[in-house]
């Protein structure tokens, strides 16, 4: 077997390698477990603590979701030192607003809006409306604004339709969303920035792995370190935040309110006990709106709902003291002491009741079967955990996220 050509071993010798063409270039540098082992870095450096790592982040939702909104938000909080979304503290520094489908004056409004105070000092809060696209020398620009403003955390690109390099569409589409976003990848791990660059999303109604979400192909999330998808039901003030990265040690899913006065978003805590909070609230609101005690079955009528979802979650609103139960498989707020009276004549399990109600499609008692089993016809309960919540603000008419995306 012949070993490699000799122009390789000359080149070896000297220090240096050939390439198949005759170029010769220096001899790769390899390191050791030990080298890397022995290296101190400094701390990676969150523009949001917990949310926004340095790195390219890919933030998508759909179109009028209030995506801009929040983004701008980011951007004042980085440049005044205040708080991102209702309740993170951050640290001051420089920030850059790349608006590249919305128009001065809408901005203005924004702002308007978004800063009611005069005295606050935005200084430090950077926009422009006119970037080249990468293929232009979009990401050179910025290589070439970021040394001028070295106290930047924060940059936003609103939105990637606007900067990516245009493409004859020959070319493999994984390929082309990758280099649209890799080039700030680069600039981002120089310059020790983070970068959000806003994106749609598809079609799918509801995906099972956030990063299956975006639109386009899967070059764009293998390119950047980091998403941010927000999803919500259309009219509704409720919101989740879906955060991930290479920087992010565990996914999260924050449950976010829209406050329509200020057209800002504000963090509710774990997506999860939110929904469980807001769950259980609606039942409450069922509860107590009926006056008299009531069946899951009534509840679950009311809500449209699971009948077996909601009998197991009354239950454990009564084990947790958010329910209180008359004995007889029907419920009431326990602030409603008449309820357990038995002179209470409203109360439908009082025998001395002229009006003779009965609570119909009840079996037993509170614990006479497994909650957890379903049943068809009985009004038994089951178990969970209950996390206080708030509520979200209606939105208000004259919609403020109309023009936006």
């Amino acid at each position: 077997m012949s070993g490699p050509p000799q122009k390789f071993v000359d080149a070896i010798k000297n220090g240096h390698a050939a390439t198949a063409n005759g170029h010769a270039v220096p001899v790769p540098v390899t390191f050791t477990g030990n080298d890397l082992r022995d290296k101190v870095f400094p701390p990676v450096r969150f523009a949001i603590p917990g949310v926004l790592a340095e790195g390219v982040s890919l933030f998508g939702g759909r179109e009028k979701m209030g995506k801009s909104w929040l983004a701008m938000g980011l951007c004042i909080a980085v440049a005044t030192g205040g708080v991102a979304l209702g309740k993170i503290p951050v640290d001051q520094g420089e920030s850059l607003y790349l608006s590249l489908e919305d128009n001065e004056r809408r901005l203005h409004e924004r702002i308007l809006t978004l800063v009611a105070d005069d005295g606050i000092d935005l200084g430090k809060f950077h926009y422009a409306q006119d970037w080249n696209r990468v293929d232009e020398g979009g990401a050179e620009q910025l290589d070439v604004w970021l040394p001028d403003h070295p106290e930047c955390r924060l940059v936003v690109i609103d939105t990637l339709k606007k900067i990516r390099p245009h493409t004859s569409g020959k070319r493999n589409m994984y390929d082309v969303d990758y280099e649209a976003v890799e080039p700030f990848v680069r600039l981002a791990s120089k310059h020790h920035t983070a970068i959000v660059i806003v994106h749609h999303l598809n079609q799918q109604p509801d995906p099972a792995d956030p990063y299956d979400a975006f639109s386009g192909s899967s070059g764009l999330t293998a390119a950047v370190e980091g998403i941010l998808l927000l999803t919500r039901q259309r009219g509704q003030a409720d919101a989740y935040l879906t955060v991930d990265g290479k920087d992010i040690k565990e996914r999260k899913e924050l449950a976010l309110k829209w406050d329509g006065e200020i057209c800002t978003w504000t963090v509710q805590g774990d997506a999860e006990e939110y929904k469980i909070s807001k769950a259980r609230r609606e039942v409450r609101d069922v509860v107590g709106d009926a006056g008299d005690p009531v069946t899951p079955t009534y509840v679950a009528d009311a809500l449209g709902k699971s009948f077996n979802t909601v009998k197991k979650m009354m239950w454990e609103m009564s084990r947790d003291g958010q329910l209180a139960s008359n004995g007889s498989g029907a419920y009431y707020l326990p602030n409603n002491s008449n309820h357990s009276n038995p002179s209470n004549r409203s109360n439908r399990s009082n025998p001395s009741n002229p009006a003779g109600e009965s609570v119909t499609g009840v079996t037993g008692g509170l614990f006479e079967s497994n909650p957890d089993k379903p049943h068809s016809d009985g009004e038994n309960p089951g178990p969970v955990t209950g996390v206080t919540g708030v509520t979200g603000a209606a939105h208000r008419p004259g919609n403020p996220l109309e023009g936006e995306e």
